[in-house]
């Protein structure tokens, strides 16, 4: 999927063009950029660099990004696709209304990657529109772009324009195996998610979900929760949204508004069978090096060989929970992984992933690994 990644700072304007030339060389038929947010990113300035490109340059811009293993919250990671791609980008994502062109989708097409602006609405939508229009064997793996501090700042480009709401959609035809798993283990539930907009979860079990979350979160913790202290403890406390198959798809609480709604860092269709969850540094962990063997699994069933790269999308509100055992879990993908094996990728805002036997799923505090 990828001939190169390659790193760069990103501090010097001058050495964004010897980066790109870098990443074009070879032909490639597309590049990627994730770029970490504390890079003095300045779009006017590089977007003429990327006019000047004969090559399709898209990408955005994230909490942190991931290169050799090591996390960086500066910086810019590179990747030149190898196979033939065809890229569909979608702006105004909060009015999408569910269609497509036919064109975004050829015969060969084996995977699509996602990046989406992690606050717009409607991702869910788009993901269940683009799941209609494909085969069930793709793959798909993505993340969302943006910021926690700052919800309205532009988090996705193309060499046209850097924007906000909406979302790149690049679909290649070259195959990558994924592997999907949390470890947030459920500690009370079902109940049912009875009033929600969205984002706003208003009701749990018909009573207002500030109270039934709070009630659950004090007697767990014997801390009394309220909304200054929210993020310290529903860090540690997502929601999960009980499956038909028992997977628990997360959510993660950001917020508690003055009406007692819980504000979510992704949307929840209403009747939704929840789990309240709690975290466990060992278990999140453990649950990383499981993601990596299932898609190490997968991809040498397929191709008799062992990987060379590995792509890694993880949530910042994961690594914030870890703090610095983050390293721990990068260390333990790598493990499972095989030594020489290059691991890149970024920290999202919610995970899109599917591993192709599946529906696609928009996944919170999460980590997905792809193999290539």
């Amino acid at each position: 999927m990828f001939k190169k990644i390659k790193y760069f700072s990103g501090k010097e304007l001058i050495g964004w063009q010897p980066f790109l030339n870098e990443l074009s060389k070879d032909n490639s038929p597309g590049i990627l950029l994730f770029i970490a947010e504390e890079t003095p990113f300045d779009y006017k300035k590089i977007q003429p660099l990327l006019k000047k490109m004969k090559t399709i340059v898209v990408g955005g811009v994230f909490p942190a990004v991931i290169y050799d293993g090591s996390l960086y919250k500066h910086g810019v990671v590179g990747c030149a696709l190898k196979s033939p791609i065809s890229i569909e980008v979608i702006k105004n994502l909060s009015k999408f209304n569910g269609s497509f062109p036919e064109k975004i989708l050829s015969k060969n097409i084996e995977s699509i990657l996602i990046l989406n602006d992690g606050w717009a609405d409607n991702i869910s939508l788009l993901i269940e529109c683009l799941y209609e229009i494909t085969h069930k064997e793709m793959t798909f793996i993505g993340g969302g772009a943006g910021s926690l501090a700052d919800v309205t700042r532009p988090s996705l480009f193309t060499s046209d324009d850097f924007f906000a709401d909406g979302a790149i959609i690049t679909a290649i035809e070259d195959s990558i195996s994924i592997g999907i798993n949390h470890g947030w283990q459920p500690i009370h539930g079902p109940v049912i998610a009875s009033r929600v907009k969205g984002r706003i979860l208003k009701s749990i079990n018909w009573e207002p979900a500030f109270k039934y979350y709070k009630n659950i979160v004090e007697e767990d913790t014997s801390i009394k929760l309220t909304a200054e202290n929210f993020l310290e403890l529903a860090e540690s406390h997502p929601l999960g949204m009980l499956k038909y198959d028992n997977e628990i798809i997360l959510r993660v609480p950001l917020g508690v508004d003055e009406k007692d709604n819980l504000l979510l860092g992704s949307e929840m269709p209403e009747n939704s069978m929840l789990m309240i969850t709690k975290g466990y540094p060992e278990k999140l962990i453990e649950a990383a090096g499981m993601a990596a063997e299932q898609a190490k699994a997968a991809f040498k069933n397929r191709w008799k060989k062992s990987p060379t790269k590995v792509l890694i999308i993880d949530c910042i509100t994961r690594s914030l929970f870890l703090g610095d055992r983050f390293s721990d879990e990068l260390k333990t993908i790598e493990e499972k992984t095989g030594e020489g094996i290059l691991l890149f990728g970024f920290l999202s805002l919610g995970e899109v992933a599917s591993t192709g036997d599946k529906y696609i799923e928009l996944h919170n505090k999460t980590v997905v690994v792809g193999m290539m």
